[in-house]
């Protein structure tokens, strides 16, 4: 159970309570290379039913014995992957009319790098189930242009807790800003881009360090900051080389890394952008990415224009992109004033109230509430 989810279950848990549902979460072990990154939790035990993962094929499939909890409740929903080999059993039955059913998903892997037959299996169970709850609008539109039909989908607005880091953005005082400026050779007046998020491919670093680099020629006095770590960090650094004014600072927590957005003027992620964009609008800043088609379903939540931008994959447009807004104070406050209001939309109150009025719908449509 990742550490992001734990506050959504609980939350859930307690409004479904409020119309006498039972919120059952059944989870495995993370696998030990989920287990290194330190980021698993469990949940309060009245909710919690944790089971035993069987991995085959070097973690390409998982079993996992959740027999008594499918027995026992009106509705299933699993997560919508090949993975799960529990997920073929439930299909048939909820054909044969035995369990009702539902996917909570992406409805397509934007990040997959898949076989022809694992995407045509994905694509075929789409129809199967009485119900969808979508990451995303996007998501949604999907699987109408797939036959799915639209009266039986909820789109849950992906999201996570932000509401301890805005608390923490909330409380940074100038001191705190001028402490971390100083320890950084940051300058009153310079210019500061942010990037926060794993260090690996799909973040597309050195792309991200070139355009750094074209930036400071036009902003002599710009800075990057780099929060976080990964397996590209050591090649990261490589690539940085003797640019001080490159600042790899390894990864931060709680208000520590509030204060290095305090500081920041814009999020610099030309790669993937998954939900740590709703930590930038917390703290007011757009975010510029590119055009690619590896993004997490959460890069909808980028409008052009109010929130940041989206540019095509080259050097030269994400850097033009960036030194209109860096130049531009009329654009700078727009752009801010557009994510901070893009946060205060994407919560995860929303998610949790999206959720249980599909559930609800879905309870109905199946003829299983007040059973």
């Amino acid at each position: 159970m990742k550490q992001y989810r734990v506050p959504f279950f609980e939350a859930l848990a307690r409004v479904l309570a409020e119309h006498n549902i039972e919120l059952t979460v059944a989870f495995g072990e993370p696998t030990i290379e989920e287990a290194t990154k330190g980021d698993s939790a469990t949940l309060s035990h009245q909710i919690s039913r944790p089971v035993k993962n069987y991995w085959l094929f070097n973690g390409k499939l998982l079993i996992q014995n959740v027999c008594q909890e499918i027995i026992r409740s009106d509705v299933v929903i699993v997560e919508h992957a090949n993975k799960h080999l529990v997920n073929y059993p439930l299909l048939l039955g909820a054909r044969l009319g035995l369990k009702s059913l539902a996917f909570w998903g992406h409805g397509y892997n934007r990040q997959a790098r898949k076989s022809g037959f694992e995407e045509w299996l994905k694509h075929q169970t789409l129809n199967m189930v009485g119900w969808w709850f979508a990451y995303t609008q996007g998501t949604a539109d999907y699987l109408k242009r797939n036959g799915f039909p639209s009266d039986r989908i909820t789109v849950v607005q992906n999201s996570v807790d932000t509401s301890s880091f805005e608390a923490e953005v909330s409380a940074i005082s100038e001191e705190n800003r001028s402490a971390l400026r100083l320890r950084l050779g940051i300058l009153p007046g310079d210019l500061v881009g942010l990037f926060c998020g794993s260090l690996y491919g799909d973040k597309k670093l050195h792309f991200l360090v070139d355009a750094a680099r074209l930036l400071r020629e036009q902003i002599p006095n710009f800075h990057l900051i780099i929060v976080g770590d990964g397996p590209e960090r050591d090649n990261l650094r490589h690539y940085v080389g003797s640019d001080e004014w490159i600042h790899i600072v390894g990864s931060q927590f709680g208000f520590e890394k509030a204060v290095y957005f305090g500081v920041s003027d814009v999020v610099l992620n030309p790669g993937l952008v998954g939900l740590a964009i709703l930590d930038a609008f917390v703290a007011a800043l757009p975010v510029f990415t590119t055009d690619i088609p590896v993004h997490s379903p959460e890069i909808e939540y980028l409008l052009p224009g109010v929130n940041g931008d989206v540019t095509p994959f080259s050097l030269q447009e994400y850097v033009d992109a960036v030194v209109r807004y860096l130049h531009d104070p009329a654009l700078r406050a727009r752009l801010k004033e557009g994510a901070k209001a893009s946060a205060a939309r994407l919560t995860l109150d929303v998610m949790v109230a999206n959720f249980k009025h599909g559930i609800l719908a879905f309870l109905d449509q199946s003829g299983r509430r007040g059973r």
